[in-house]
């Protein structure tokens, strides 16, 4: 076939959408459900076929089953979408709502931007010209090069990105690793993982997935409850929080909300602390001072549960309010009357966000602080208070899980000789310490963290990755500086992407492959269990795949074949995995996949019943001592994660590598510091820019400024600005925010898709794009040294775009 540019090969697309006039978006016209639910599918007169299928939303991340749907098809076309009241979305069981990601979801099908068939990079990398082949071709290229590089560098070189947790590749695509025999399952480091590992030391737990949790399980019982860092009226929008918060709030519940912005929810809240972004470790700390100093803890529990206390608290005397008021913007007396509040009221629940968790330079010891300010508090395995969750009935289905054959990833001489888990010895980045990882402690095995991983591209420091797939995931948005990313894509020996979608990674592909959305396949199911019994639904197929695309499920059982693994995956035939998985449960894969969804009620009487509260030698038996780490005797004095130095065993405060407060010499060129949201309830991530109904609501790459603040540049409403940073330069639309700290700009990441339908394009992801990740810091040095976390936050210097 001739060379082609891949916008050539995406053209037909939206001729197809058109022609099928199937998700009620063409680029020539835009229709309402209602209207397209009243439009007849042919002038017969005959009565139109109309059916009805169960899907999972797909809106919140890749292959996630949050939020069960039903699908109308009028006539072969997709028309109409909303929750499924028996599965117990959002407030429970009849709940037909969806948030307005949900409700877009069949533009996703027919999107322009859409992958339609296998392509083979023709030009240099960077270029964008590449060429169409089959899917057959693709496989025995893909396996061809796997098993030379196997050969010539060792498996450890293949890598794979892990987008927000992926069912995919946590389980195929895991079980691929191992039997390859990689470690090099490269997680975001800027997920809940982050939060996981830092309570899983502080606090306890059986294992990474069970860390002790500083959430109110009973939040109808809590009478304070903590939002720090945490919008879930962007995040959890259908999945209940946003109406458990405000009916507990109508209950009497008193908020305190700790974010830069005060956006949603925020606006509820019976206190708001607009702090700095990135200094939340500083606050923290200060608020350990005052319920120290002032005798606000609980002395029963300290002296039973915590280690190390009398140590924690004459440490925490040199950060009173007075050292973080400067640091976090937040007054000195602001700070001493919520942390009193804290210390006084119970039960108090604190939810940890993103915010803090994992995405700034020191979050490890953030998350630490915030879990002992719950803990030395006493609100650890009360009712209403942190790790008291009420405790389900059984599920009435009972399914298995796909087995990851973990023993199959084979341990070195280094592994042996350290005690290690295998592979460790191979990881090209830990995301946390090679000592630290073992199968309690991680999400389901080895982890390089991503940015790690793609770094090693260019410092052959262990060693390079030769091999990296990019699924569901584009690295030139999903992490810091996508212009690092870029010359390390460019050197990469091989780089397969598969996705539904273009994404600004593909330039620099070799193979590029189209992937089915959630509603083009039928390879996925999972349960909700709830008081009233038990729901199991599959996706079923609303509309047959666009062009040539393949189910991200089967694209593993394909190349395990291709690379004789076939025995270990189920032979390339999805219907006997998936067989085997409901095997026990009293279901057919064939009644599953007819029916689409199956509730079972419950008969028995069972109801939630009251948690073991206060069982302390059980939720922190898994501790040093069996205590709550105030030292941590855990971690601490051992090598991080880089190998470069040891961690603390007390709390620090390292702060973002360019802040007011600790880099006075850059603050006085770039006086503003501007941060991201991470997630946004328009989009998923850098996903679904070119959805008609979302970006319509959000046209332009916006950055939210105080106006006064705007002024004192000359910059309105609406007004394009030019951000500039050490790192980089980016321009966007200034959009008004009055409840924002006048020192801070906020906004979003991943402006890459265009929207042809309405005319708006995409920007580009390098200096004088719209990529926030462009301005902020990627020194490897400067990442949190036991969760790899990496900071959010720099210091920018704005100005008006002429014209």
């Amino acid at each position: 076939m001739a060379e082609l540019t891949r916008r050539t090969l995406l053209q037909g697309v939206a001729a197809l959408g058109a022609a099928a006039m199937l998700g009620g978006c063409t680029s020539q016209t835009l229709t309402t459900d209602e209207e397209q639910l009243s439009q007849t599918g042919d002038n017969t007169g005959a009565e139109p076929v109309v059916e009805v299928k169960h899907a999972w939303c797909k809106m919140c991340g890749p292959a996630r089953t949050h939020c069960s749907t039903l699908c109308t098809i009028k006539d072969g076309r997709w028309v109409h979408v909303e929750g499924n009241p028996e599965a117990g979305n959002n407030y429970g069981r009849g709940s037909k709502t969806l948030c307005a990601k949900g409700n877009a979801a069949m533009h996703t099908v027919y999107s322009p931007n859409r992958l339609l068939y296998p392509m083979k990079r023709t030009g240099e990398k960077g270029e964008g010209k590449f060429e169409q082949i089959t899917w057959d071709q693709a496989i025995e290229e893909i396996a061809a090069k796997l098993k030379e590089q196997k050969e010539q560098y060792g498996a450890e070189t293949y890598g794979v990105l892990s987008p927000q947790y992926y069912e995919v590749l946590g389980t195929l695509g895991r079980r691929f690793l191992n039997v390859h025999g990689s470690p090099n399952y490269l997680h975001s480091a800027i997920c809940n993982s982050q939060r996981m590992f830092s309570r899983l030391v502080t606090l306890g737990g059986p294992n990474h997935l069970g860390a002790t949790s500083t959430e109110p399980g009973q939040l109808d019982k809590c009478k304070l409850l903590v939002a720090w860092g945490y919008n879930s009226e962007n995040s959890a929008i259908n999945q209940g929080n946003p109406n458990g918060r405000l009916d507990a709030q109508e209950n009497g519940t008193k908020v305190i909300d700790i974010r830069p912005m005060q956006e949603g929810l925020g606006s509820h809240a019976d206190y708001w602390l607009p702090i700095i972004p990135g200094t939340d470790g500083a606050l923290a700390m200060a608020i350990l001072n005052v319920i120290i100093e002032e005798d606000l803890y609980d002395h029963d529990f300290v002296e039973n549960w915590c280690l190390g206390f009398d140590e924690l608290a004459e440490h925490i005397k040199q950060y009173p309010p007075s050292w973080a008021a400067p640091i976090t913007g937040i007054p000195e007396e602001q700070i001493i009357e919520v942390a009193r509040v804290m210390g006084t009221t119970s039960p108090m629940g604190i939810y940890i966000g993103n915010g803090i968790g994992d995405q700034s330079a020191d979050s490890h010891w953030t998350v630490a602080c915030v879990c002992l300010i719950e803990a030395i508090t006493g609100n650890l395995g009360i009712a209403g208070g942190g790790g008291a969750r009420m405790v389900m009935p059984e599920p009435l289905i009972k399914t298995n899980d796909i087995d990851l054959l973990s023993d199959r990833l084979p341990a070195s001489e280094e592994d042996k000789t350290n005690g290690w888990m295998a592979g460790v010895s191979k990881l090209v980045g830990p995301e946390t310490p090679r000592w630290f990882q073992t199968m309690e402690t991680q999400e389901s095995g080895p982890t390089t963290a991503y940015n790690k991983g793609i770094q090693s591209i260019l410092t052959e420091d262990p060693f390079p990755l030769r091999c990296i797939l990019g699924q569901s995931s584009n690295p030139m948005s999903a992490t810091r500086q996508p212009k690092t990313v870029a010359e390390a894509l460019k050197k990469l020996d091989y780089y397969v992407v598969m996705d539904v979608a273009w994404n600004s990674s593909c330039d620099y592909a070799d193979i590029v492959l189209p992937a089915t959305t959630q509603y083009e396949s039928a390879d996925q199911f999972a349960i909700k269990n709830s008081p009233a019994g038990t729901f199991i639904g599959i996706n079923q197929v609303i509309s047959e795949p666009m062009g040539e695309c393949h189910s991200d499920w089967q694209y593993y059982l394909d190349l395990a074949v291709a690379m004789g693994y076939g025995d270990d995956f189920w032979n390339g035939d999805i219907d006997v995995m998936l067989s085997e998985m409901l095997d026990g449960s009293g279901i057919t894969l064939e009644e599953l996949r007819e029916k689409g969804y199956i509730f079972k009620e419950r008969t028995d009487g069972a109801q939630p019943t009251e948690p073991e509260y206060q069982n302390y030698e059980k939720m922190f038996a898994s501790l040093p001592e069996g205590k709550v780490q105030c030292v941590n005797e855990w971690i601490g004095g051992k090598p991080n994660a880089m190998d470069t130095g040891m961690i603390e065993r007390l709390p620090v405060y390292k702060g973002a590598p360019e802040s007011l407060d600790g880099t006075p010499d850059i603050a006085a060129e770039y006086p503003l510091v501007i941060s991201d949201v991470h997630a946004y309830r328009l989009c998923n991530h850098s996903y679904y820019h070119d959805v008609p109904y979302l970006r319509e609501l959000q046209p332009e790459p916006w950055v939210k400024i105080n106006p006064a603040t705007a002024k004192e540049y000359g910059i309105e409403d609406g007004d394009w600005m030019l951000i500039e940073s050490p790192h980089g330069s980016i321009k966007m639309v200034a959009r008004y925010f009055e409840a924002i700290n006048p020192n801070v700009l906020m906004t979003k990441r991943g402006w890459w898709e265009p929207c042809e339908e309405l005319g708006l394009p995409g920007y580009g992801a390098l200096d004088g794009g719209s990529e926030v990740n462009v301005l902020y810091d990627d020194n490897m040095a400067n990442y949190d040294g036991f969760t790899s976390s990496m900071a959010k936050q720099t210091l920018v210097k704005i100005s008006k775009v002429e014209g």
